[in-house]
């Protein structure tokens, strides 16, 4: 739809005529109520904090229908030319498009961290593509804060089950909900690079090599024990995952950028989350940070870019 100014913008409405079909209308009412008013309040300080990142809201507010005696609650977003599911499917795409478009999404995640939000639900379809301004993190409607005032804050795990993180799928306990939410999002991460690279999430590699009885139950799986009785087996897994993984960027990538691309995906998806994340952030005051990350892969955009040219040139 087009905006007030002359913007092109996506519509997001909220139907809540299936509200007064619950058997709680009250209960279910101030539930999506919270996460509406939660979900705007999160995309005003993205707006105002200047996160450049992460897609902006337009405007939001409420449109009266005629006929209709519900209003319906609605966000109006930067119109995005697709996610990059999109431009995978239909279009050849390179390794500097890939690795650019990494760099973007670890520099918004950086920017929620920074803000004391996470998003919790990084994957493919909410990593949006803008022509002229590059990639954008999408849809912080499973965001949580460091407040605890997200209306998903006591839920064990917010977003899409398919890409979380195994803490989550084996209901893990947690001794810091703030730091796990954040590590969370360094496993999504890390997902994603395998999947722009291999067209298959990390989860897809690591449960493949696990036996089924240990599998998570998400996964097909039937165990009921702790995490930390699963952990080594997850570990012995996570070893053959990375061998393929490794495998496959070294045949689409060369020697040269597979290796640090392999590094990274093994940091970020490291099964152990008070393992995860870059060797340097270990034991320090934040080991979550994604600074050492938004440097390797604008280094490695650069790097792809040099090679790209060096082959078109004939240089050796």
């Amino acid at each position: 739809m087009q905006h007030t100014d002359g913007r092109e913008g996506f519509l997001k409405a909220i139907d809540l005529s299936n509200v007064y079909q619950a058997a709680n209308v009250m209960q279910e009412l101030q539930a999506v109520s919270a996460q509406f008013n939660f979900e705007v309040s999160l995309l005003t300080m993205c707006r105002d904090l200047r996160m450049n990142r992460v897609v902006r809201a337009i405007s939001h507010g409420e449109e009266r229908l005629a006929g209709v005696n519900v209003p319906v609650p609605y966000i109006i977003f930067d119109r995005a030319d697709g996610d990059v599911r999109d431009h995978l499917a239909i279009t050849t795409i390179d390794e500097v498009w890939l690795l650019r478009c990494i760099h973007h999404v670890a520099v918004g995640v950086q920017q929620l961290h920074v803000a004391k939000l996470a998003h919790n639900d990084l994957k493919p379809a909410n990593v949006l593509v803008f022509s002229a301004e590059g990639w954008k993190i999408g849809d912080l409607g499973t965001a949580v804060d460091a407040l605890g005032k997200s209306p998903h804050h006591e839920t064990a795990f917010p977003g899409t089950w398919e890409y979380a993180p195994p803490e989550a799928l084996y209901f893990a306990r947690s001794a810091d909900v703030w730091r796990d939410r954040k590590r969370a999002d360094l496993y999504m991460l890390g997902g994603l690079v395998t999947f722009l690279f291999t067209h298959q999430h990390f989860n897809s590699y690591l449960y493949s090599e696990l036996d089924e009885p240990m599998r998570p139950l998400f996964c097909g799986g039937d165990w009921e024990d702790d995490f930390p009785q699963v952990l080594p087996h997850l570990l012995g897994a996570f070893g053959r995952a990375m061998r393929l993984v490794a495998a496959q960027l070294e045949r689409r990538l060369g020697p040269a950028l597979a290796a640090e691309i392999t590094r990274s995906i093994q940091e970020l998806c490291f099964p152990d989350p008070l393992r995860r994340g870059h060797p340097r952030n270990l034991g320090q005051a934040d080991p979550t940070s994604l600074q050492q990350y938004v440097s390797v892969f604008d280094r490695l955009a650069v790097m792809a870019n040099l090679l790209q040219k060096q082959s078109t040139r004939g240089v050796p």
